[in-house]
């Protein structure tokens, strides 16, 4: 969460340039307008332009603006501290070079201290907070992992986006309203404070305004008296308050956004139509963003599965657990389902270029939830249950680390060619070396050899529920080691399945040919440096082979045969050193 950032400033990410944009010019020009960033870095997508009082037309992101918000005093305090670092604030003047290496620094500290930290932040609250539930370690760290490393939440949390933020921020809600009822804060500090991060949700995400919706219902159910109900929505107004005052002074309208103002003629007919573009919610979109391998939600996170498998069986439960009752379970699930119907009645429901489906941000921590309730349940009638549930708890977690934590750990988006992201972008990426920005560039150490350490300490988290030692006896630790690789096995499926003629069949290649010429560091990856010595004529048989490799992985079969033949040129290599 804190040592890998993928950038690539030739991509021009919308979904975090409008929101970094918006940020500085809040510090630099006390203003929401973008249209000095604009003219500094070049245009970019997701804006509208709204007139001034004058009408004079002006530009403004258009995103929710609660994540801008709360990177103001990050790239405040940024902007003091850098020039005593050796970073100047480049003036007008100042070469273009200059400028841009400006926007990688504050995106990346953007990053690190709005997103990064505090998600990592939330995954350890939510531990602790599962300790209601659980006792199990077992169960609760697959829970833990699943959530924070086996879906998109973790692609999400290295971005300057509001998708991550928008899951601890709805649950934080979720899990204040169905707190321990202690007289003190019932009456006022905790509804003032779940009604905060309700209304957070909505200011970080326009489309979160179901879940803020399904939340205040959920305490005026839960709280039913007056006073912590107008805490409540005391705390949920200051949210509003503070994105009606961004509508107003960027559209005029404190109650209109502006998505019917895009200045991308596309998007604002695509948002244009029903309600600033969500239309009747659509079945099969409805099932594509659930199950697709390619980007839906329990297709790429499989540990999830379980707990929309459990959910009817906790409702006929009299109470889950002693500190969890059948009404927080209802809660929970009526929630995601006001997301998933909002969603699928989207028009713009994939959401362009994306991690798993990005729209569904507040997700992992809710399944999470219930299906650790739903393993408890299961596990609490038998010693041989609780070792199943333990095994298949962290095969089906890993598994989800594999689908789609790999890649969150090496992209921030994928383009909608992309079918399967471990088998067509992944892995291949990996084999050439092509990864991104890591912690130990800032020590010198510029190589990719430090990547592939955390790469691989993400491997070894990820897979800890299947092999900890829990101090059972030798066969049922061997048993759930066994059972848990199996899991990962039946996890895997979708990932590794061969995508069908709807869903196209370039196997990731337009994505492969887009990245890999403007790839972030350029250069020193293996498949660049195998070619500066065959350029040198330095190559070796194997070097040829290792470039074969390559060139095949990436859709190049003429190079593949070329190189191929330059290896047996040499006398071949040793099947024993190919591996490597």
């Amino acid at each position: 969460f804190t040592c890998v950032f993928p950038f690539l400033y030739q991509v021009n990410n919308p979904n975090e340039n409008v929101r970094t944009y918006m940020t500085m010019a809040i510090v630099d020009e006390r203003t929401f307008r973008i249209d000095a960033l604009i003219d500094r870095y070049g245009w970019t997508n997701d804006m509208a332009k709204a007139p001034d009082s004058s009408g004079v037309p002006h530009l403004y992101s258009v995103k929710a603006p609660g994540i801008s918000y709360l990177g103001v005093p990050v790239y405040a305090g940024f902007r003091l501290l850098a020039p005593r670092c050796g970073l100047p604030k480049p003036g007008p003047m100042d070469a273009a070079s200059a400028h841009i290496a400006w926007l990688r620094a504050t995106t990346l500290v953007l990053r690190l201290f709005t997103v990064q930290l505090p998600c990592l932040a939330f995954l350890l609250l939510f531990e602790r907070w599962l300790r209601r539930i659980s006792r199990d370690d077992v169960l609760r760290w697959s829970t833990v992992v699943a959530a924070g490393l086996g879906t998109n939440y973790l692609a999400y949390a290295m971005l300057f986006a509001s998708h991550a933020p928008f899951a601890w921020a709805s649950f934080a809600s979720f899990a204040l309203i169905y707190g321990p009822r202690k007289p003190s804060l019932v009456e006022a500090r905790r509804p003032f404070a779940a009604g905060v991060f309700a209304g957070l949700a909505t200011l970080l995400e326009y489309h979160a305004l179901p879940v803020s919706a399904a939340l205040a219902a959920a305490a005026a159910i839960r709280y039913r008296r007056l006073r912590p109900l107008l805490a409540f929505g005391a705390g949920a107004a200051t949210q509003a308050l503070l994105l009606m005052f961004f509508q107003w002074r960027a559209f005029g309208n404190p109650l209109t956004p502006g998505h019917k103002m895009c200045e991308n003629p596309q998007f604002a007919a695509v948002l244009s139509q029903g309600v600033f573009g969500i239309g009747v919610p659509n079945p099969k979109v409805f099932y594509d963003l659930s199950a697709s391998p390619a980007f839906g939600f329990f297709g790429l996170s499989p540990f999830m599965v379980i707990g929309l498998v459990a959910f009817p069986f906790l409702v006929g439960m009299r109470r889950v657990r002693p500190a969890i009752g059948r009404d927080a379970v209802i809660g929970a699930f009526c929630t995601m389902f006001m997301l998933w119907l909002t969603i699928s009645a989207a028009v713009n429901w994939r959401g362009g270029w994306t991690i798993g489906p990005r729209y569904f941000g507040a997700a992992p921590p809710f399944f999470a939830f219930l299906s650790l309730l739903g393993l408890e349940h299961f596990s609490a009638q038998g010693r041989g249950r609780r070792l199943l549930a333990r095994a298949l708890a962290g095969g089906l977690a890993f598994a989800g680390v594999l689908s789609i934590g790999t890649a969150g750990f090496m992209f921030s988006s994928l383009p909608e060619d992309v079918t399967r992201p471990l088998r067509e972008i992944v892995i291949p990426f990996a084999i050439a070396g092509l990864v991104p920005h890591h912690v130990g560039e800032l020590f010198g150490f510029s190589g990719t050899a430090v990547f592939y350490a955390l790469a691989g300490l993400l491997l070894v988290v990820g897979s800890l529920p299947i092999w900890w030692p829990m101090g059972e006896r030798r066969w049922m630790y061997s048993a759930r080691i066994a059972l848990g690789v199996l899991a990962v096995g039946l996890g895997m499926i979708p990932a590794l399945s061969q995508p069908d003629q709807s869903e196209g069949l370039t196997a990731g290649a337009n994505t492969q040919n887009h990245y890999v010429p403007i790839w972030e560091p350029a250069g020193r990856d293996r498949w660049s440096q195998l070619r500066q010595l065959h350029a040198r004529r330095e190559a070796t048989a194997c070097d040829y082979v290792k470039l074969a490799r390559i060139e095949r992985l990436f859709h190049h079969p003429e190079l593949d045969a070329t190189y191929t033949q330059e290896s047996a040129k040499l006398g071949g290599c040793p099947k024993f050193f190919q591996r490597f």
